[in-house]
């Protein structure tokens, strides 16, 4: 079984934007939102999105998150 590791939390839009771009680049990705977020559309905080990727990779996914967030 495969352990996943939080690499950031976003609002949930932002948080599938960086799940696609992550995807992209060949990262297996989850996400993860508190239900009850999800039913009051509370989306801040801790109701937030977390991107989840495999463990292993997380340090590289910093990486390339950053050279994205970076890009003008």
């Amino acid at each position: 079984m495969r352990e996943y590791a939080i690499l950031t939390v976003r609002p949930s839009v932002t948080a599938r934007l960086v799940a696609g771009a992550l995807e992209a680049e060949g990262f297996e990705v989850r996400l993860s939102r508190p239900g009850l977020g999800a039913v009051y559309g509370l989306d801040a905080g801790p109701f937030a999105t977390s991107v989840l990727v495999a463990a292993e990779d997380l340090e590289r996914a910093r990486a390339v998150l950053g050279a994205i967030e970076a890009e003008p």
